[in-house]
């Protein structure tokens, strides 16, 4: 029975409430860590793709002879 009350407040479906608080969208001033940790590689992985990994296509382009579609 003890498990019943545990589970039993729980919401019936799924709720959009928390997207019209007043401080939603904001980061608080103390960031779960592991929150961040869990994210780190994907953000890592983002920041790599765009910044050194893009300079690095536009690179292999260049050597190749390659011209852009748009630029012809």
């Amino acid at each position: 029975m003890e498990a019943a009350c545990k589970w039993g407040g729980l919401p019936t479906g799924p709720s959009l409430k928390h997207l019209t608080e007043p401080g939603y969208g904001f980061p608080k001033k103390q960031q779960v860590l592991a929150l961040q940790e869990l994210t780190r590689a994907h953000i890592d992985s983002f920041n790599h793709a765009v910044g050194e990994g893009l300079h690095l296509a536009v690179q292999v382009r260049r050597l190749a002879g390659l011209q852009c579609s748009v630029c012809l």
